[in-house]
């Protein structure tokens, strides 16, 4: 008992038959783990933390924003704010507008049952582990349609990335793609658009990039910090 008070500070709550009651349901094996002497113990109460918040993240959000500044333990504050961190980072790749994840250039080509040259979207390059890689897009593929819009004039990239933009992260694009003189259907699932796609040339180092994602990210959670504060 005095183990939990003194992590939960005043979030404890003793019911009238010596039971303890938690605000929002917080399992009170996992709290007690957190504070625990074994270091191996307390980093697998923080991954089961984080595993009950994600199954109810709006709740779990205040919770642990409030255990992250009121608990009397600094390490399990400091658990409580990277579980915390955790919720609000998969809130950042809901939101946003959608990425795909290549590299394009305009051109033209025959395809196949359509009698006249369509405008299509060469890959020449395809982000490691974006989108456009886990569905299985390779370089040289040629993009001839998007969720049934297919194109014959102007310059396809600048239509085909707004569109893309416009959806949000995790909606998922029907793309026609022609590859090796055959038109394949290739369902993608959108991510998030980072911090370093307005770039003109991906030349970044791939740890240049993760650096740039890394500090949006943060920043985006401290936006969010400073908004639930101010709410308070």
């Amino acid at each position: 008992m005095n183990t939990l008070r003194s992590l939960l500070g005043s979030t404890l709550l003793i019911a009238g038959l010596g039971q303890v009651v938690f605000a929002e349901e917080v399992p009170a094996a996992i709290l007690e783990r957190l504070v625990s002497d074994d270091f191996r113990v307390r980093e697998a109460a923080s991954a089961d933390l984080v595993a009950w918040s994600r199954a109810r993240s709006e709740v779990a959000m205040d919770e642990l924003f409030e255990l992250s500044r009121s608990a009397t333990d600094p390490e399990a504050r400091e658990r409580c704010l990277s579980a915390l961190r955790v919720l609000v980072g998969d809130l950042y790749l809901k939101e946003g507008e959608g990425y795909i994840g290549i590299r394009m250039q305009d051109e033209f080509a025959n395809v196949p049952d359509d009698p006249r040259p369509r405008g299509v979207i060469r890959v020449i390059q395809v982000v490691e582990d974006s989108a456009a890689d886990l569905a299985g897009l390779r370089l040289n593929d040629l993009i001839a349609g998007l969720n049934g819009t297919i194109w014959h004039e102007g310059q396809v990239s600048i239509p085909f990335g707004e569109k893309i933009r416009q959806f949000k992260p995790g909606d998922e694009v029907l793309l026609k793609v022609l590859r090796e003189g055959r038109l394949i259907d290739i369902k993608v699932k959108l991510g998030r658009r980072p911090a370093f796609a307005d770039r003109m040339f991906f030349t970044e180092s791939e740890e240049d990039m993760k650096a740039a994602e890394e500090a949006a990210k943060e920043g985006y959670f401290r936006r969010w910090l400073d908004r639930k504060k101010a709410s308070k």
